[in-house]
């Protein structure tokens, strides 16, 4: 029997204070560099280190994640640095970038001008992580109980020794990368861009009006989500239990995930699924002070709990993937929090119900923008799925079905409950 009483869910993979820690080194960064005319790449590393560096110290120093059972990682003992295998994994790292720098040659969506942020931060900060790598994998090495990880297949597999290599295992740590190879180039982009623009904002501009609060705030939690975001594409580290465990297996989750980031949102949500139609909450509201005032207060905090939520993952952000369960913060109210209130902002923002072209046309802006929403409903099923594969994920969701703030919603729209897998795995 568990000691835990009922009233509480399952332990989350992080605490809120480490995510308390990188929202501080983060809004530092941002004052200390705020009209100082820093480039943006170099505002972009500069705040992602800043966000990083207090949550990793948290989780080793006063976390201990490292001994985690989840990571596989046993005392370092008296062991000996086995160079031949430090070695073999140190060439599957850098045959595996090999591989991905060779898809950017060759893809075309890579030679736009819009990547180049990404390109400049890797010339610098690319050199500084492959020399990190040594010590982290000899470490790691050490006191890896199995130390036979996708590492050392992957270098089997570049050094030619194909009769060594565990297909499953290189399998899922290809899939690891592939995720890291698509989804972190677009996220520091995102990230420095919106960096670049809260240095050079004048505070006082940003507080001119209440519209223009609205908007800087908008751009200040998108720019706390991303942060958040892009370190978690970087962090897979097993020594903070942040690794990746396992990958979605569902190809219908990868579709509906992959669909709402560019490439591939060029098409599905700007030719099939376009709600705008140029007018937004302000045209709605008018001239009323009084409704701009409650209306931009609901964007700003559908904005804020949509970047709470995300930020909450803290090291352990990524798409697609298992890296712990989080279970603190507004996950203690509902599942998928950061797609309920990003989803709820859309809808706040673009208002697709209000126009002057008459109620056939609201109509289909607000099909289409529903349809979006379906997306990401599919998202959400497509990873609890996955997630599901882990028993604290079972009691997690099944306790939020019982005491979650807003289990409320699967009685309204049974769509949103939770059905645990038929055969439920082992505690």
């Amino acid at each position: 029997m568990s000691d835990r009483p009922a009233s509480a869910p399952p332990p989350s993979a992080t605490s809120q204070f480490t995510m308390l820690l990188g929202l501080a080194g983060y809004v530092s960064a941002l004052v200390l560099l705020h009209g100082s005319g820093t480039a943006r790449v170099e505002a972009g590393i500069i705040a992602m280190l800043a966000t990083a560096l207090p949550m990793l110290g948290h989780e080793l120093l006063w976390l201990r994640t490292c001994s985690d059972p989840a990571t596989g990682l046993g005392r370092l003992g008296q062991k000996q640095i086995n160079w031949p295998r430090i070695l073999q994994k140190l060439a599957g790292l850098c045959g595996t970038l090999a591989v991905i720098a060779a898809a950017y040659w060759l893809f075309p969506e890579y030679h736009r001008s819009f990547y180049t942020p990404f390109w400049e931060a890797c010339r610098i900060a690319l050199p500084v992580l492959l020399a990190l790598a040594v010590p982290y994998f000899i470490v790691v090495d050490l006191r890896m109980e199995a130390p036979g990880d996708g590492y050392q297949h992957a270098g089997y597999l570049f050094l030619g020794q194909l009769d060594k290599v565990d297909w499953e295992v290189l399998r899922d740590y290809a899939l690891g990368w592939l995720i890291k190879g698509f989804f972190l180039p677009l996220m520091f982009v995102y990230f420095s861009g919106n960096a670049a623009y809260l240095l050079k904002t004048p505070l006082a501009a940003a507080v001119d009006s209440f519209p223009a609060l609205v908007h800087y705030m908008g751009r200040l939690t998108v720019g706390i989500d991303l942060a958040f975001v892009s370190i978690g594409y970087v962090l897979t580290l097993r020594i903070t239990n942040s690794h990746i465990r396992s990958c979605n297996p569902l190809f219908w989750g990868w579709a509906v995930t992959l669909a709402m980031y560019v490439p591939f949102f060029s098409v599905i949500g700007r030719k099939y699924l376009d709600y705008n139609d140029g007018l937004g909450w302000l045209d709605m509201l008018g001239g009323s002070e009084a409704g701009v005032v409650l209306w931009g207060s609901a964007i700003v905090t559908a904005k804020l709990l949509w970047a709470w939520a995300n930020a909450s993952f803290g090291i352990r952000f990524s798409n697609l993937t298992h890296r712990g369960i989080i279970t603190n913060g507004p996950y203690r109210w509902t599942r998928h929090p950061s797609y309920l209130f990003k989803n709820i902002s859309w809808w706040l923002l673009s208002v697709p119900f209000f126009t002057t072209e008459g109620a056939a046309e609201a109509l289909r802006l607000s099909l289409l923008l529903l349809g979006i929403n379906g997306i990401y409903l599919l998202r959400a099923k497509a990873e609890e799925r996955h997630l599901s594969e882990d028993p604290a994920y079972v009691a997690y969701a099944m306790w939020i079905e019982q005491h979650g703030k807003l289990r409320w919603l699967g009685r309204v729209l049974p769509a949103l409950r939770y059905s645990p897998p038929e055969t439920a795995p082992a505690r």
